[in-house]
């Protein structure tokens, strides 16, 4: 009897790892096929500083293409994030109740993303708005005013 059951048992695990691997590289398939044409854009994190009122609080992600950047400020509860467009017309939003995870890099498909200017923050209550006008946009730097006064800058 022990002898069937244990073949019994690395049969069953020879078929579940089959089908945890058969599962992973269709997820991997699907994230591949979907960066490669456009549908999902990948975000990094940087190790550049972000400073409010000049203290440091905060994080970076640059987008593949090194095209925008999301700021999120940590001296705030809840955290708040501001997407960032640096090249050709320079603009700015709040993203609303999401922010960026705390991760090495995480993907945004483009069917319905988190922040953008079609969902952005200014309904929120807790919203700490960026002055867009104030925005002053580098190479490797970004600073603006929020509508609390506060003064936020980030580089990279």
């Amino acid at each position: 009897m022990p002898a069937r059951w244990n073949r019994s048992v690395k049969t069953a695990l020879k078929v579940a790892g089959l089908l945890l691997f058969t599962f992973a590289l269709l997820i991997a398939a699907g994230l591949t096929y979907s960066t490669l044409h456009g549908y999902m854009t990948w975000w990094f994190w940087s190790s550049g500083s972000v400073a409010v009122d000049g203290s440091r609080h905060g994080y970076i992600h640059i987008n593949k293409q090194s095209s925008a950047v999301i700021i999120t400020r940590t001296d705030s509860n809840p955290r708040q994030s501001y997407l960032v467009a640096l090249s050709g017309r320079k603009w700015l939003i709040h993203c609303g109740e999401w922010h960026a995870p705390r991760l090495p890099a995480f993907p945004v498909g483009d069917v319905n993303p988190p922040c953008s200017i079609f969902t952005n923050g200014a309904e929120v209550s807790t919203a700490d708005n960026p002055i867009v006008g104030t925005l002053k946009a580098g190479e490797h730097s970004v600073e603006f005013q929020t509508m609390q006064g506060r003064r936020v800058s980030a580089s990279w």
